[in-house]
């Protein structure tokens, strides 16, 4: 047995020296001929601490988003399992290693040696060398953390001292005990839509134990995250997933009456682009409190609304191997009703697990209600007890929901009214409501409102609306001028009698989403010198302060005037409250036949990538260029003496030109600047 292991290891050890050897290599002709980088999904079967959030954490290029990865250990998948129920001083930020962020789309260099003892026959040894076989580099490089475990990946995120210096402190976390994390991000805006690795490094110290290592250490491990491009989306503030699956799409609430069995189907339709593999649904066999269960009839003392079923096997799982794009699965059951069930609409609870790729470690999870109706003449009173204690769960009411809702104007800016207009549905098959109070309740910022009404009343009535029917209410409302751009929740309070119910309460939650209009304001103009020659430059600065409340992307400005050549400056995205700086060499192009005017435009993008733009002017006069040499008569082409009067002129002379060219610039500017004045004064008395 000992010899064998030997000559394992021994031919592991020769694979891998040839394999290092090939991969130097194209190491080099990486380095030399850099990769097309494109966006690809990790497959993170090897890590130990960091998982895919659920749903995969998605957003749009060069915007801001919330990055959001799982932290946990189950002490069997991955590379780095501790040997121990818990880690301490657990803590969480975005990898800093040179050799994970690579933002050139060129593969790290591996050449690295086995990390493991040969005779060492850990589980940790064995995946790697597994792994070396089967994926070789793959599996070594993501073991030691050390390199992009994808084909000439892309760093997604833009590097910056807030990005890489978030940190989660967690404590202590228990094996099989997972928690989410959440860094505030801003994607590239040169990087195409699709998936992106991101390394995630944690930090935690293990307790001395016996059978394995222990301490401080740390590691490196890739998650995933989608990244949409502008195009795809109507509301790039908006980009929440929803659910994999669409449920009871165009079915009929199925219906039996006891002692009848009930069969039905339940449609679960996979409404992403993508297959999904290994799919369970799994019906739960009891009823979740907070979700109402309905009668359609006067219920005895003795009847049941708990879970309706006979529960004759240990569980209803159903299992799909892969569901393609668009296919609809349809999981059926046979089930026996209780004998004491009381008559209503019940809400049944299945849970959806799925995995993303067919050999993710990882399962994601969704929850899904689905109602059916039951009737059980045995358990109806034919007229309502009035002797029991009241229960609002004996009586029906109609169900106000809404159906939708906008704005006009559709952008809502601080400090600008607008109107909210709700649809109010009763989304009941057989129940009438009336009386129909409706109240609106805004989301609060430091104690204050963030919406407030026009009119001071945040209320309104509807006298009725019969089941199935719906109408429209309206407020005029006026956001704060002060508040930061982002949605804020605006409560809608129902309250409302039915036949059975009176004075039934429900909210509804909208979200709005406010917008500030950007503001700039330009200081500490310095143009130096404020004349030039043609041909000749000027230093032109001058700083813009970001005076809003929204970043300023992309700012440039341009200079254009018919005395100089037309140029513009890159000033890059400006933060609220910060300040960029401009500065730019302008050349003269020809002498200035006007004031001296220079149109100065600084143009800038929002968050939605709409440009706009301020204008501003300053003052530079350009004039003719004054020869450096003035023809002089040499001493070999006339006498000394005349030479020595005519040298005698020339000096003076020069020095008189560049006097008098002085003096020509003084009095042009003077003269100008009383031209410009006058016809200030002439278009005031007008």
């Amino acid at each position: 047995m000992r010899k064998a292991v030997l000559l394992k290891n021994l031919l592991i050890k020769k694979f891998l020296s040839i394999f290092i050897c090939f991969f130097m290599v194209l190491s080099v002709i990486a380095v030399t001929s850099p990769i097309s980088a494109r966006a690809s999904y990790v497959d993170t079967n090897l890590n130990t601490f960091i998982h895919d959030a659920d749903p995969t954490p998605e957003g749009v290029v060069g915007q801001d988003m919330q990055l959001t990865v799982r932290i946990g250990y189950n002490g069997k998948n991955g590379l780095y399992n501790p040997k121990t129920e818990q880690i301490n001083n657990v803590r969480v930020r975005l990898s800093q290693d040179q050799n994970l962020i690579n933002t050139n789309g060129i593969v790290p260099s591996a050449n690295r040696t086995n990390p493991y003892d040969p005779d060492d026959e850990s589980a940790e040894s064995e995946a790697y060398n597994e792994g070396y076989q089967a994926g070789a580099a793959r599996a070594y490089n993501a073991s030691l953390g050390l390199t992009y475990p994808v084909d000439g990946g892309v760093y997604p995120l833009e590097i910056n001292s807030s990005t890489m210096t978030q940190e989660k402190k967690l404590g202590t976390l228990k094996k099989g005990e997972y928690v989410e994390v959440t860094f505030n991000v801003h994607l590239r805006s040169d990087i195409k839509a699709g998936y992106y690795g991101v390394p995630v490094s944690i930090f935690y110290d293990v307790p001395e134990n016996p059978s394995g290592s222990y301490g401080s250490l740390n590691r490196a491990e890739f998650i995933n995250i989608s990244v949409i491009d502008q195009g795809e989306i109507t509301d790039p503030a908006s980009t929440e997933k929803e659910s994999a699956f669409a449920v009871g799409e165009n079915q009929a609430t199925p219906a039996a009456s006891y002692p009848s069995q009930m069969a039905y189907t339940v449609n679960f339709r996979n409404q992403t682009n993508r297959t999904l593999y290994d799919v369970k649904v799994h019906m739960e066999n009891a009823l979740d409190p907070t979700k109402e269960f309905q009668n359609t009839a006067y219920s005895k003392a003795s009847a049941s609304k708990q879970f309706p079923f006979e529960i004759s096997q240990s569980n209803y799982d159903q299992t799909f191997e892969a569901v393609t794009p668009e296919e609809i699965i349809t999981p059926a059951y046979v089930l026996n009703i209780k004998k004491n069930a009381a008559s209503g609409y019940y809400p049944i609870d299945y849970t959806v697990t799925y995995k993303r790729t067919p050999d993710a470690t990882l399962q994601s999870k969704e929850t899904h209600t689905f109602y059916v109706n039951i009737n059980n003449p045995s358990m109806n009173d034919t007229e309502p007890d009035s002797t029991r204690e009241f229960n609002a769960n004996d009586r029906t009411k109609a169900r106000l929901v809404v159906g939708s809702y906008h704005t006009e104007p559709e952008a809502v800016f601080a400090g600008q009214p607008f109107k909210l207009f709700v649809e109010i549905e009763n989304a009941s098959t057989n129940i009438n409501a009336s009386n129909i109070l409706l109240t609106v309740e805004s989301e609060k910022v430091d104690n204050s409102n963030v919406f407030s009404t026009e009119n001071g009343s945040n209320s309104t009535v509807i006298n009725s609306l019969n089941a199935g029917e719906s109408k429209e209410v309206s407020w005029t409302m006026i956001a704060g001028a002060g508040v930061n751009p982002r949605a804020y929740a605006i409560t809608v309070n129902e309250k409302y009698d039915s036949p059975e119910f009176k004075n039934a309460e429900e909210k509804v939650t909208l979200d709005v989403e406010v917008k500030q209009i950007p503001r700039l304001s330009c200081t500490g103009f310095d143009i130096m010198p404020p004349s030039v020659t043609v041909g000749s430059e000027s230093n032109v600065m001058f700083n813009i302060n970001n005076t809003g409340k929204v970043i300023l992307y992309n700012v440039t400005v341009a200079f254009e005037a018919d005395s100089i050549q037309n140029t513009s400056a890159y000033v890059g995205n400006i933060k609220p409250g910060e300040t960029g700086n401009v500065d730019a060499m302008i050349t003269g192009f020809s002498p200035t036949t006007d004031d001296g005017t220079i149109h100065v435009t600084i143009t800038y993008e929002d968050i939605n990538g709409e440009t706009s733009s301020q204008e501003e002017t300053i003052n530079l006069y350009v004039i003719e260029d004054i020869p450096e040499d003035l023809e002089r008569v040499t001493p070999e082409e006339a006498d000394p003496a005349k030479a020595s009067s005519i040298n005698s002129f020339i000096i003076p002379g020069a020095v008189i030109a560049g006097i008098l060219g002085a003096l020509g610039i003084i009095f042009f500017i003077r003269k100008k600047k009383k031209e410009k004045e006058q016809k200030q004064g002439t278009d005031e008395t007008i």
